[in-house]
């Protein structure tokens, strides 16, 4: 009997060209033996719902010869001869073990869902159920995954079906972590997939078709999230530049948006980042200009808040001493004295434990002054004190971003180089532990955010 099933199936792939293009039910005498015929293997698919994947291949390899025969003779006669068809061979491959029939399997899978776009002209329905099958039942390589949901884009466009959003995105994360697409092609596929969801969150009126799209908008972030601290300084300018244009006077945004260009691997000699230093460093030059017959009153004002400003520094009285350097800053036409009471604004924040305030403070600091390690030694502190996050993951990031600091500062100022290798001798040995990092998919070399408030990108390196 078994022989006898497998020549039915070898004569099913045999004699595929001389079946029926997209026959229908046929002649009336034709017609009333395959509506018997479909009527039988029928009874066998409704009769393996919930059965084991072994009953239902058995009871499917029953059903097999009835099918050929609709499958053969009116393969246009209803859909359902292609969507049983493909049923019944999926069946068969979740069971079988040798690699030569499970090929043929699934090729007799991808013939089917083909003819049923050619006789039944629904590619884009019928190629989306195909790609469901592909990414998540067939074992189908990624580019091979990643074309068809291309594919289907190109045919359906904006009315392309949630499920196929997650495989495209999913493909193409895998081709691009394997070099075989770059950063623009990725982040093409990423619009094209949110112009897709944006239609449908803003025309589709089911709430139920709604949610669907806004999971798979989730999900398809989730994708590209895995990949996207490897962009590089384009990926992340457009969005920092936005921050700039939209208030460039303000001193604390172009501050941080300085910051933040450098953080994004845009370098010092990014336009912008010069534009914002000299802007920094130019910030008082009307005031100056304008106040400078008041220059001599003013700098009698200063000494006195800068002198009673490092008294208070010296006794301790912290608060006393930021509300006197802030007035000295204010009072100030000197950009490399400026630099001064901001770091020690700065360090002040950092002794009563307002790491936040003493990171913007130092901040300002080292772009008054270039080359200066100082602020930085204080930033590496702060992030120190201030860590946050879990113990196994969070916290050592945190450590790692402030030795981060502490190597920049001995590189460009010599003079705090002693202090900047005991800060590293000391906390040198607090990375996250390996076993933490496999936890979250993360291995040494890779780009990983800190998050919180300190929110800066170390290489990971585990111990």
């Amino acid at each position: 009997m078994k022989n006898i099933r497998l020549a039915i199936i070898a004569l099913l792939f045999l004699c595929e060209n001389s079946f029926a293009q997209c026959e229908s039910w046929g002649t009336p005498g034709d017609s009333l033996r395959t509506v018997v015929q479909h009527t039988l293997y029928r009874d066998y698919i409704k009769n393996a719902k919930g059965k084991s994947p072994e009953e239902t291949a058995e009871l499917y390899r029953e059903a097999l010869p009835f099918w050929t025969y609709c499958y053969k003779n009116a393969p246009g006669g209803t859909k359902k001869h292609f969507r049983d068809g493909i049923k019944i061979y999926k069946a068969f491959l979740a069971v079988e073990t040798d690699e030569m029939k499970k090929k043929a399997h699934l090729d007799m899978i991808y013939n089917l869902y083909d003819r049923g776009v050619q006789c039944f002209e629904e590619e884009s329905y019928t190629r989306t159920r195909q790609l469901v099958n592909m990414f998540y039942y067939l074992g189908t390589g990624q580019e091979e995954i990643n074309e068809l949901a291309k594919k289907i884009i190109d045919v359906a466009g904006n009315e392309t079906e949630s499920v196929v959003l997650l495989p495209l995105m999913s493909s193409s994360v895998y081709l691009f972590q394997q070099e075989k697409i770059n950063q623009s092609e990725l982040l093409e596929v990423r619009q094209q997939i949110k112009s897709i969801v944006d239609h449908h969150l803003s025309t589709q009126k089911d709430e139920k078709i709604k949610t669907q799209y806004s999971d798979a908008a989730a999900q398809v972030e989730a994708q590209f999230a895995s990949v996207k601290t490897g962009f590089d300084c384009s990926y992340y300018r457009p969005a920092i530049v936005a921050k700039y244009k939209a208030d460039p006077d303000n001193i604390d945004v172009c501050v941080a948006v300085r910051q933040e260009l450098i953080d994004k691997y845009c370098g010092e000699n990014d336009p912008l980042v010069q534009e914002i230093t000299a802007k920094i460093k130019a910030s008082n030059q009307e005031i100056r200009t304008a106040k400078a017959e008041k220059d001599r009153i003013i700098t009698e004002k200063l000494n006195s808040s800068v002198r009673k400003a490092g008294e208070a520094y010296k006794v301790k009285n912290y608060s006393e001493a930021i509300r006197l350097f802030e007035l000295a800053i204010a009072e100030s036409s000197d950009a490399n004295k400026q630099a001064n009471y901001h770091y020690f604004i700065a360090a002040s924040y950092l002794n009563t434990d307002k790491n936040q305030q003493a990171r913007t403070h130092a901040r300002k600091a080292a772009a008054l002054r270039e080359n200066w390690g100082k602020p930085l030694i204080v930033i590496g502190k702060a992030y120190m004190g201030g860590a946050c996050g879990s113990n196994d993951w969070g916290k050592p990031l945190c450590y790692m971003a402030a030795i981060d600091k502490f190597r920049k500062a001995k590189s460009i100022d010599p003079s705090v180089a002693v202090e900047a290798d005991d800060l590293i001798r000391k906390y040198d040995s607090n990375y996250p532990s390996i076993e933490a990092a496999h936890s979250r998919t993360k291995k040494d070399g890779e780009r990983v955010n800190t998050g919180c408030w300190i929110n800066e990108t170390v290489i990971l390196k585990t111990k």
